[in-house]
């Protein structure tokens, strides 16, 4: 058998010991060590580096929703619409509602571009239950629409609002023409 230098020696010893240790919140059996030259596998649900474990957890609690709703693009640049929905506590709080413009324009991932916020959603009478992006404008792909489904508080028929945004020019929001 081969000697082992000492420093692959205490990455074998040290591996095999956060393997035995049991996982907090788990009553399970410790797993076995693994064999000399195994290479220890990553704790389900949990990426390497935490990075990802880390950004959701920063998540606000009051953050009720985020979705990527559609590509967008100018010139050379394009990326994907983010909305975020923001609900305050409070049986009265009207929902506050985000549009975002990542770039992923960049070769280090996606930036944030711009942040707008709609304020018109948390004057709505009523609690928004959906959304959905209309298809991406051939004529203009820097822009984003939205439609609504709000519930009034005083009905039970829902209504349909809709939102026209792009970026540098005032937005349009009301309730949805056919």
């Amino acid at each position: 058998m081969p000697s082992l230098t000492p420093l692959r020696s205490a990455g074998i010893v040290a591996a095999a010991l956060l393997l035995a240790a049991p996982a907090s919140a788990q009553d399970a059996a410790a797993p076995a060590a693994p064999e000399a030259g195994a290479a220890a596998a990553p704790a389900q649900g949990k990426d390497a580096s935490g990075e990802f474990s880390a950004a959701v957890e920063a998540l606000s609690p009051l953050i009720q929703d985020v979705q990527v709703v559609g590509p967008w693009s100018d010139g050379d640049e394009h990326g994907v619409w983010r909305t975020v929905m923001v609900q305050p506590a409070g049986d009265n709080a009207g929902a506050h509602f985000f549009i975002q413009q990542l770039d992923a324009s960049g070769h280090n991932g996606l930036s944030l571009r711009s942040t707008t916020e709609i304020p018109e959603i948390a004057k709505i009478d009523g609690q928004v239950v959906g959304y959905r992006a209309d298809d991406p404008s051939e004529t203009e792909p820097n822009s984003l629409g939205l439609f609504f489904e709000v519930v009034p508080s005083d009905g039970e028929i829902s209504e349909t609002y809709e939102l026209h945004f792009t970026p540098g020019q005032p937005y349009l929001f009301g309730p949805a023409s056919n």
